[in-house]
């Protein structure tokens, strides 16, 4: 093992570099060193009182970065600080990485300084106390929001939180449930341990802690759900379901943004009997409420328009001018940061033909529902417009052609199970959908990407089986 700083090591907090040397950002060791750390490389072993923490390089988030996340628990232990800075530049990389046990992730573009504020909050993180959330840990973590938030997106910053919160507290589940205004139903969108789920449904009257968050604006914190007023209704129902409830103590904190609650972070602890203490509640609710701040700056958190002019008042999807608004957003970031994504046109089949059969009132209809499932079919993260008369537009971030495929899908059998009255099952209506994915060799501007989209859906038309055009096929 090669030591960077050899004189003044001894006071310095050491870090460890492994994993792939080709895949570490230019100039990291120099960036470590000029951070105050003393920087070490080669592979783990024996090490006189461990590392203060260890960086991983990895290309990609696979079984060899598994491998060595391993190795390290072994020669070092779990309370080891592991971040990972990983080269490549796929979409689930850093959740990937996070299921597999890193504590952090730095995914590309890399800023040396920003990972070494990471570095160093992990080794305050692991050194402080958990029992005094006023004290150096709680800044530290609130400042790691407020520093990293600015290069996230929405679920980004809301996947990192709650990994960072659960594993700060020893919970068993840490989540944050998006809430929409006046919907019966939430959707999970970042959830700790499963940082690659998203979009589940979760039928709110059976959250009582979910709705009173909601409801008041404030912290809940239920002690015993077993015998707390606000649960006597939902225990009813547990015992005709006969339902057996391991958990007692959950702590509902509210996310407001532009003054309204847009979510709210779901915490249980790890013991069924235990519950968590007020320290830990100011812990975990100052962060939210960083992260709220964060949503609010960035104008991230809700997936809808930002104003009322944005939106179509028959479909309650956005307007083009709103989609073209987004993708000018999404196509600047996507270069500066090689990401991917998909835009994708979708033509409601029949609509036409069925308002002149019927009445314009059944096309109406038609369209507004199509609008309704296309809105609560997708992500957070996504946004949806009505690109024309009957045709709908989906601007799919981090999503590639496969992503997209899936995408449609999913629409289509939600628009297959949906009724309309007055309509024959024979003649629902359908979606014929045209797929392009960023970057495009053929697209240098969001222009070329609305010609490239309209090419590939006018392709899909001439189509009898699966009426899904994808720009591949039509730029060459």
């Amino acid at each position: 093992m090669t030591e960077n700083s050899p004189t003044d090591g001894a006071s310095r907090p050491r870090v460890l570099l492994l994993g792939d040397a080709l895949a570490r950002p230019d100039g990291l060791e120099r960036a470590l060193a000029r951070a105050g750390f003393a920087v070490a490389e080669g592979g783990p072993g024996p090490d006189e009182g461990g590392p203060a923490a260890v960086v991983i390089a990895a290309a990609h988030a696979d079984e060899a970065l598994a491998a060595i996340l391993d190795t390290v628990d072994c020669a070092y232990g779990r309370s080891t600080p592991r971040l990972v800075v990983l080269s490549g530049g796929s979409p689930d990389g850093p959740a990937r990485a996070l299921a597999l046990g890193a504590d952090d992730v730095v995914a590309p573009p890399v800023h040396l300084g920003e990972l070494a504020t990471r570095i160093g909050l992990r080794i305050r993180h692991r050194a402080g106390s958990l029992s005094q959330p006023g004290g150096e840990l709680h800044a530290a973590m609130r400042d790691l929001v407020e520093d990293i938030a600015p290069s996230l997106r929405a679920e980004e910053l809301l996947h990192s939180l709650v990994e960072r919160v659960g594993r700060a507290l020893d919970l068993s589940h840490c989540s944050f449930v998006l809430t929409p205004s006046g919907a019966d139903h939430g959707r999970v969108l970042a959830e700790y341990r499963e940082p690659t789920t998203r979009d589940f449904r979760l039928e709110l009257a059976r959250y009582p802690e979910i709705v009173e968050a909601i409801r008041t604006g404030r912290p809940v914190v239920i002690p015993d759900v077993h015998s707390d007023p606000l649960f006597e209704d939902i225990r009813r129902r547990w015992a005709k379901e006969e339902l057996q409830v391991a958990v007692q103590s959950v702590v509902a904190l509210p996310v407001s943004v532009a003054g309204a609650v847009v979510g709210v972070f779901l915490l249980r602890p790890r013991d069924p009997g235990a519950t968590l203490t007020a320290a830990q509640v100011s812990f975990a609710d100052a962060l939210a409420q960083a992260a709220a701040k964060m949503l609010e700056l960035s104008r991230g958190a809700p997936s809808l328009p930002r104003d009322a002019k944005a939106v179509d008042p028959l479909t309650g999807c956005g307007t083009p001018g709103a989609l073209e608004s987004r993708l000018h957003e999404e196509f600047e970031r996507a270069r500066r940061y090689a990401l991917s994504f998909s835009l994708v046109l979708l033509d409601v089949d029949r609509v036409r033909e069925l308002g002149e059969q019927l009445s314009a009132d059944v096309g109406d209809r038609i369209l507004a529902g199509v609008g309704g499932i296309l809105r609560s079919g997708v992500r957070a993260s996504d946004f949806v417009c009505r690109y024309s008369g009957d045709e709908f537009a989906m601007l799919l971030p981090e999503t590639d052609a496969g992503g997209a495929r899936q995408s449609v899908y999913r629409v289509r059998d939600r628009l297959g199970a949906q009724p309309f009255d007055g309509v024959d099952q024979a003649a629902q209506p359908r979606l014929t959908a045209g797929i392009v994915t960023f970057p495009h060799p053929a697209a240098g501007g969001i222009g070329d990407l609305f010609a490239l989209a309209e090419a590939a859906l006018l392709r899909a038309r001439g189509q009898t089986g699966e009426r899904i055009g994808t720009a591949e096929a039509v730029a060459t």
